[in-house]
């Protein structure tokens, strides 16, 4: 296969992803195109001679997926050379290096790894090599402080209900795993089916047969998530309370005015429309979302404003008024002396009263916050590339709050009583433990797990991604933030500035919605589901880390063959008496 060809084939592939994941032409992604986009790429990879070549041909497919399929980050202004730029750049050297791992079992031309007495040929694995190092890849760009988990595979499953239930297992790397791994199979074939001059040619060629056990296996893991996803999705889950909330969807443009009082104004006459809908089916509403970075002046100092403004009502005259608690997106001042503060979630009760914060802890790397800061001549170069030189500062805790909710069917397993509570209402009815995940926390286990584990009933994202322009950006957001609910088995509910304003049940399935990029309010009842563990929740990543240390372990055999026959004398003798 020469060079051009390989280039084209790794290029297709990283087509193929972008069009998978949500897009502008498939809204919702296709399923079907993630088993078979990177089939291409391993026909590539397996025909590449060198690692420099192989580190190429991953690096052009993670730059077209990427720049295809996130071309919207160019759209956050004056930071598209960090937001686009530096991830393109950054996703496309874990790639390559992800490349490396995938080349070294075959780097020096022998297909037999020695464990102890018993011999693997390398060969019959490389399909199973290549989807673990998909997860790896898949990993790796999605952890840490640059995590960045947008272009990956298992956002393909948006519309694939079925596929989706095995989250609560492996998480995402799952479906990652089994469509690599189809795709592996896939592309194996084409190359056999390459070199062959017909039928009976191919299935005499020596490979044919490994090609056969890989398939089998590849359909087997496959249909044991169906079988899965169609047991959990059948599977009877009670609703143990419900919460009735107005979700606003106000739609203004966030960099139109550093004034908020319009949106405020916009968001209040939605507020009371969703407030009266509630009231006129006969039921109360427990609480009022608005989106993030709703309110531009800072808390708590800004308290005394919002007392009087809007002029015609001011906010907290209107929260009274509606008698309802409220959750706003805004941001707080955590130490006004060092001018931290914080993009945070503010917390009123029904009376008015703020009654706290959460504030965000996963902030977005050189958007929200700036490696190097505290340094001079890193705010000096960021001040005359963009104009900015400081940025948020990180929240410290998981802050949960009580909710009153309705108790589903007249009883609830699980109740708190507050010792300290007298006459207070917001504090005294049935409860709903929720976390306020912000932006993009909720496309994160590292935020949403520890959520969960200290009681989390309900996840209540706040986000605004308005300024992407694109509705692929908004459902690709909700794509990646939707395996949550099935991964923690918890109702997942989004409130945003123009979509996807969303409720979802704890099988992941979408139970309201509304429009992208339209102003609007959703009176949703959210249903509450008993608090429980799920494989995931208790071992987090397990899966991505098995293959980490699976791959490491074949790894350490393989370099065996590198040392010399002395080495390997002496760990197959001495270390590894091992009896199959």
């Amino acid at each position: 296969m020469t060079i051009i060809f390989q280039v084209f084939c790794a290029l297709f592939s990283g087509i193929l992803s972008a069009l998978a994941i949500p897009n502008e032409f498939f809204h919702f992604g296709s399923t079907f195109i993630a088993f078979v986009a990177l089939a291409p790429l391993y026909m590539a990879a397996k025909s590449s001679k060198s690692y420099k070549r192989t580190a190429l041909l991953f690096a052009i497919d993670a730059l077209a997926c990427h720049l295809l399929s996130s071309y919207w980050l160019a759209n956050f202004k004056d930071f598209a050379i960090f937001t686009l730029g530096a991830s393109a750049i950054g996703t496309a050297c874990i790639e390559a290096m992800a490349a490396c791992i995938f080349y070294f079992p075959f780097a020096n031309n022998k297909t037999t790894i020695y464990i102890g007495k018993k011999s693997v040929h390398s060969e019959s694995l490389r399909i199973l090599h290549f989807a673990f190092v998909r997860v790896i890849y898949e990993w790796a760009k999605s952890t840490g402080f640059l995590a960045y988990p947008w272009g990956v595979l298992s956002m393909a499953a948006f519309d694939n209900e079925l596929l989706l239930q095995s989250a609560d297992i492996f998480g995402s790397y799952g479906l990652t795993f089994i469509m690599a791994f189809g795709g592996g199979c896939l592309g194996e074939a084409l190359l056999l089916l390459q070199k062959s001059t017909s039928k009976g040619a191919f299935l005499g060629q020596k490979g044919f047969f490994s090609l056969v056990c890989n398939t089998k296996c590849f359909l087997l893991m496959l249909s044991f998530a169906t079988c899965y996803g169609t047991y959990k999705l059948g599977e009877f889950t009670p609703v143990q309370k419900t919460l009735n909330a107005v979700l606003v969807q106000q739609n203004a443009d966030p960099w139109a005015s550093s004034d908020d009082t319009e949106s405020i104004k916009i968001s209040m006459e939605l507020s009371e429309k969703g407030v009266n809908d509630f009231i006129s089916q006969g039921q109360n509403p427990d609480l009022v979302v608005w989106s993030e970075a709703v309110l531009r002046y800072a808390f708590p100092h800004s308290i005394k404003r919002y007392n009087f403004y809007p002029e015609e009502e001011s906010l907290f005259d209107f929260i009274q008024r509606i008698d309802t608690p409220f959750i706003i997106g805004g941001p707080y001042v955590m130490d006004a002396a060092n001018k931290k503060m914080a993009n945070a979630a503010l917390v009123f009760d029904k009376s008015s009263r703020f009654r706290g914060y959460y504030a965000k802890s996963h902030l977005v790397p050189f958007a929200e916050v700036i490696p190097g800061v505290e340094y001079a001549w890193v705010r000096n170069c960021m001040e005359r590339m963009v104009g900015f030189s400081n940025g948020w500062t990180a929240g410290t805790s998981y802050t949960l709050f009580d909710f009153p909710a309705s108790v589903q069917n007249g009883s609830e397993t699980v109740k708190i009583i507050d010792m300290e509570a007298q006459n207070d209402d917001f504090r005294q009815k049935t409860k709903v433990r929720t976390a306020i995940p912000i932006c993009f926390e909720d496309a994160f286990p590292d935020i949403c797990g520890p959520f969960h584990q200290a009681g989390a009933e309900l996840f209540m994202n706040i986000t605004d991604d308005s300024w992407s322009k694109t509705k692929s950006a908004e459902y690709q957001h909700f794509a990646v933030a939707r395996f949550r609910a099935v991964e923690y088995r918890t109702s997942l509910v989004r409130s945003t500035n123009a979509g996807f304003t969303v409720v979802v049940d704890n099988k992941g399935r979408i139970l309201q919605s509304l429009p992208l990029f339209e102003s609007g309010y959703l009176t949703a009842k959210v249903p509450v589901y008993q608090w429980r563990n799920t494989v995931y929740s208790c071992f987090n990543n397990w899966f991505p880390h098995l293959i980490l240390l699976l791959t490491a372990f074949a790894a350490f055999f393989k370099a065996l063959e590198f040392r010399g026959p002395s080495l390997k004398a002496l760990v197959q003798n001495e270390l590894l008496k091992i009896e199959f």
